[in-house]
C-alpha cells in the first residue's frame, strides 16, 4: 500500500481473515495459489513485491530507477533488504508477536548480525537523502519494511542516533511522508525493547512415549456418581434458552453466508434491515473496558481480542460479530458490535462479558 501510494495507484482493497470461508477458492485466481494477489485487466499477479514492481512500472517508472544503472542499484539494495536484514525477523521479530518460539540465543546472534549490516547502510547513506538516485525508489520502501520493526520494537534511542545517525535521519524524513503515514498510520518508536511472550511447551520424553506404546491403557471403569454429579449431568441436558425462543423469520445462517461471500457487502446489509426481525434477535454495541496496563501494544491487544472470541466458540451458531482494534501504539481499543438471538444478554455470554461494556442498539 505503500508503494501503491508513492506510484500514485488507486487500489480497491478486499481483505481476508484467516479464518474466512473464500480462502481456499480465491486462491484458485493466482497461479502461485497465494495472497496477497492484484487483480488487473490483462490477469492476476501475486506475490507481494511483484506488485510492487508492477504498480512502480504502470503508474510511476521513477520507482524502480531513472537509468540501468539505478535500477540495478535498486534490485541491490531491495535483495539486501530481503535477503541481510530480513532473514533475521524469524529468531528477532517473530517472537515478539508469538509467530515463532523464542531463543535467546538465536535473538542475540540474529540482533549482532542486523547490526552489521545496518552499519553498511548507515555509511552508504553517508550525506545522502535517499538510498539510490535523487527521489524515492522501492529501494527506500524496501528498507523501510524491514528496518521498521527494528525501530519500533528492538533497537531504542540510544543506539539509533548513536550507532546509526545517517540511518536514522533518512528514517524520520520518510516516516513523516504522506505516502508513508497514510499506508502504516502513526508511528512510534522503541522506547524499551519489545520482549517476546513466553511460551511453555510440553515435551514428552522418550521412556514415557515408550511406556504408552509398550502398555496398553486399563480399561475405564465408569466411576460412582460424587456429590452434585447427577445435578450437574441434568443440567447438561437442559435446552438452551435460545432453542426454546419462538421462531424467527430471519435466518441467521443464510444472513452469513451471503455476508461472507459478497464483495458488495453494503448492498447485502440494505437487504438485512429488510429481512431483520427485531423480536428474534437484537444488535449490540461492544467495548472492551480496559486496564490501565491494557491497550498498550499491539499484539497483546489482539491478543486479548482472541482470548474473549475463542471463549465464546459454542456461541457462534446463535450469533454474529465484527471487532475492531482501533487507536495508535500505547492507546488501543477493542470495539464491536453482536447480533444475537433473542433481545437479553444469553447466559453464555454474562460471564465473558464481565469485563465488557455492551450497549443495545435495537
Amino acid at each position: 500500500m505503500a508503494a501503491a501510494n508513492f506510484a500514485g495507484a488507486h487500489l480497491n482493497v478486499d481483505n481476508l481473515t484467516w479464518d474466512d470461508k473464500r480462502r481456499e477458492s480465491f486462491k484458485k485466481n493466482t497461479a502461485t495459489s497465494t495472497f496477497p494477489y492484484l487483480e488487473t485487466s490483462r490477469g492476476n499477479i501475486s506475490e507481494g513485491f511483484a506488485i510492487v514492481q508492477y504498480l512502480a512500472g504502470v503508474f510511476n517508472p521513477s520507482l524502480l530507477g531513472t537509468s540501468a544503472w539505478e535500477k540495478a542499484q535498486v534490485d541491490q539494495w531491495v535483495d539486501f533488504a530481503q535477503l541481510e536484514l530480513g532473514k533475521n525477523n524469524i529468531a528477532v521479530v517473530y517472537p515478539l508477536f508469538g509467530w515463532y518460539e523464542y531463543s535467546k540465543d538465536k535473538s542475540d546472534a540474529a540482533t549482532k548480525d542486523i547490526k552489521e549490516w545496518l552499519k553498511v547502510l548507515n555509511n552508504h547513506l553517508a550525506g545522502k537523502d535517499f538510498v539510490v538516485g535523487n527521489s524515492y525508489t522501492l529501494a527506500d520502501l524496501e528498507l523501510f519494511y524491514v528496518i521498521k520493526s527494528y525501530w519500533q520494537y528492538v533497537f531504542v534511542e540510544e543506539i539509533r542516533k548513536n550507532q546509526f545517525g545517517n540511518i536514522s535521519s533518512w528514517f524520520a524524513k520518510l516516516m513523516n511522508h504522506e505516502g508513508i503515514k497514510k499506508a502504516y498510520g502513526r508511528i512510534l518508536l522503541c522506547k524499551t525493547p519489545q520482549k517476546a511472550p513466553k511460551v511453555e511447551v510440553k515435551k514428552e520424553t522418550k521412556k514415557e512415549a515408550k511406556k504408552d506404546k509398550a502398555e496398553p491403557a486399563p480399561k475405564a471403569e465408569k466411576p460412582k456418581a460424587a456429590e452434585g454429579d447427577e445435578e450437574e449431568k441434568s443440567t447438561k441436558k437442559k435446552a438452551n434458552p435460545l432453542d426454546l425462543l419462538p421462531p424467527s423469520t430471519f435466518v441467521l445462517d443464510e444472513f452469513k453466508r451471503e455476508f461472507m461471500n459478497s464483495k458488495d457487502r453494503p448492498a447485502v446489509m440494505v437487504d438485512f434491515w429488510k429481512k431483520f426481525d427485531a423480536n428474534g434477535y437484537s444488535l449490540w454495541t461492544m467495548r472492551y473496558d480496559k486496564l490501565p496496563s491494557e491497550g498498550k501494544i499491539l499484539f497483546r491487544t489482539r491478543n486479548s481480542l482472541s482470548f474473549f472470541l475463542q471463549k465464546l466458540d459454542n456461541f457462534r451458531k446463535y450469533s454474529f460479530s465484527a471487532h475492531g482494534i482501533y487507536g495508535v501504539e500505547g492507546d488501543y481499543d477493542i470495539r464491536g458490535c453482536w447480533m444475537w438471538r433473542g433481545t437479553e444478554i444469553p447466559e453464555e455470554v454474562n460471564f465473558i462479558f464481565y469485563f465488557i461494556s455492551i450497549y443495545i442498539i435495537f
